[in-house]
């Protein structure tokens, strides 16, 4: 039902409301597919965001006005810090922790990895049982338990043993592997005989008599040094090695040469391969390595001192004193006798 009025017609709903005609949209002075200008955007984008708290925080103390919630948080953390401080220097933590490592171990070795067979290879003169001793274990042990490192260190301090590896062999073994010294000499030094090895490192101290057929070297310093000369007369002079009895070393500076027969040649700090060539050279010619002398002094290089023995010096006295005696008519002067032995052969003093 439409109703007139009365000016021009309008189109009336049924419900007596009359129809606005819609407006026209006005043309956008934008672009299609074109964003707005940065200037156009407004606060909430993504060049506005919100500040952070520590920002704020910032801001708000310049002003002069802020919270405590920094400080607070400040204090939890150091009162934390300090709590675990006391606990790792108190050793709690890593009580706890050889604890668990401890309880884990046991239920492994329940499980099969316990310790049932310890080999030992590269052994010859150490004892075995000194070597299970030093690696510190027991059979039924957790095998996980066993520290490899610090059981080599042990092991390496037991005599004879160079070096050593202490290894683990899954499940239920442990392995050491030995590497020993091999004997060079025996040595003495205040009253004390061990058996050293080419370094001059005490190998042991028991059973030395075993070992007579080694070099013996006598005092401090001698079993450092006894590779040098032992290797220079066996180079030069090999003949001598086997005269000699004793190589002892004087003040750590040089060495004399103590023979089978008791005679002593010393020896100067340098030049030692000379002096042994003259001490050669000497014996061939004169044989005084043979004769009744108590030392030959070779530490000189343009002369060469030999001392008699007290029999030798006695013996040569008395011919001497009945050689001038028949001389001078049947007088004997033993006092000029001595002098022409001493006159002939320097007596050395002490082992300088």
């Amino acid at each position: 039902m439409r109703s007139v009025s009365g000016g021009r017609g309008k189109a009336v709903s049924r419900t007596g409301v009359r129809a606005v005609p819609a407006k026209k949209r006005a043309p956008s002075k934008i672009a299609p597919g074109r964003r707005r200008a940065v200037a156009d955007r407004s606060f909430g984008r993504r060049n506005e965001r919100p500040a952070s708290a520590l920002t704020r925080w910032v801001e708000e103390m310049r002003e002069g006005s802020f919270g405590m919630r920094p400080f607070t948080i400040a204090t939890v953390v150091l009162i934390v810090g300090v709590g675990l401080y006391g606990l790792f220097v108190g050793g709690h933590v890593s009580s706890a922790a050889r604890e668990v490592a401890f309880q884990g171990n046991r239920v492994l070795a329940l499980a099969g990895f316990s310790v049932e067979d310890v080999t030992v290879t590269g052994r010859t003169h150490a004892d075995p049982q000194a070597l299970l001793a030093a690696v510190g274990v027991s059979r039924g042990d957790p095998i996980f338990a066993v520290d490899t490192e610090a059981a080599r260190q042990r092991v390496e301090r037991v005599d004879w043993v160079k070096s050593a590896t202490v290894t683990r062999l899954l499940p239920h073994a442990i392995r050491i592997d030995v590497v020993e010294r091999q004997p060079f000499a025996i040595w003495q030094r205040g009253g004390m005989l061990s058996v050293v090895d080419a370094d001059g490192q005490p190998i042991t101290d028991d059973n030395v008599q075993s070992y007579g057929n080694l070099p013996f070297v006598v005092g401090f310093g001698g079993a450092r040094n006894a590779h040098d000369i032992l290797d220079l007369i066996q180079q030069t002079q090999p003949q001598l090695l086997s005269r000699v009895r004793a190589f002892v070393r004087v003040g750590d500076r040089r060495w004399n040469l103590r023979f089978e027969n008791g005679v002593d040649v010393k020896l100067p700090e340098v030049g030692v391969e000379k002096a042994l060539a003259d001490l050669v050279a000497l014996d061939q010619t004169y044989k005084i390595l043979s004769r009744d002398i108590e030392s030959v002094d070779l530490r000189l290089p343009d002369r060469v001192s030999v001392a008699l023995t007290a029999d030798a010096v006695a013996e040569r006295g008395d011919a001497l004193a009945a050689r001038v005696g028949d001389k001078s008519g049947g007088a004997k002067s033993s006092g000029g006798a001595i002098g022409a032995v001493k006159a002939g052969f320097v007596s050395s003093g002490g082992n300088t």
